[in-house]
């Protein structure tokens, strides 16, 4: 489903195949969750199994989703897990998310939602799109041999590191307030009207602004 001009204009975006449609969070909800926490929790939802698991055998036989949960059963993940579930706070106001043992739970008071590991990705391919995540940074790899994969997976395992450095330092400042002040001060905008853009508005007029 194409839904370039849905991120742009920031309109709630639907995923039939999942029955749900995600309302895409201003700076300003961000900010409730707070700008850190909401990145840890937008990279568990985006999460990608080939960052994790190297053996082909194993890759094959294994999702995302089973990733994913792997993750967020672990006693020592529950503040990952907790920051997850505050981004779909954010994304499904209307919804109570609630895991259970093999699937995510969307609550609401015309019926419950189940993703699993059989619709998870799809899920994520808009999740992607939304939180500037995309895929095609992963695609850019294509390796032709076995040796062109060890390199390709290196560079992954790389910006792994460089994406969770980023995050780490995040508690020192702030991308999206200087971004916001950015854009308030060269383009003129009140700084209360640029906090109700979304998180990929604010990325692409920082980035055409820059340019």
């Amino acid at each position: 489903m194409d839904i370039r001009l849905a991120v742009m204009t920031g309109t709630d975006s639907p995923v039939p195949s999942c029955q749900l449609t995600i309302h895409q969070p201003s700076i300003k909800e961000i900010g409730m969750i707070g700008e850190k926490d909401f990145f840890v929790g937008a990279q568990c939802l985006c999460i990608e199994k080939t960052m994790y698991i190297q053996d082909e055998k194993v890759l094959s036989t294994t999702s995302n989703f089973q990733i994913f949960m792997t993750i967020m059963s672990e006693k020592q993940e529950v503040e990952k897990k907790n920051n997850v579930l505050a981004v779909l706070k954010l994304l499904f106001p209307d919804y109570k998310v609630m895991f259970t043992p093999r699937t995510l739970l969307f609550n609401h008071q015309d019926g419950n939602v189940m993703i699993d590991e059989n619709n998870f990705e799809n899920l994520q391919e808009v999740f992607q799109q939304i939180f500037c995540l995309s895929a095609a940074g992963q695609q850019a790899f294509n390796p032709a041999n076995d040796a062109a994969k060890k390199i390709a997976d290196k560079l992954m395992r790389a910006r792994q590191r460089v994406a969770a450095q980023r995050q780490a330092e995040g508690g020192d400042g702030s991308v999206f307030a200087q971004y916001l002040s950015v854009l308030s001060v060269g383009l003129h905008f009140p700084l209360q009207q640029v906090a109700e853009l979304t998180m990929y508005q604010l990325y692409d007029l920082m980035e055409r602004y820059s340019l």
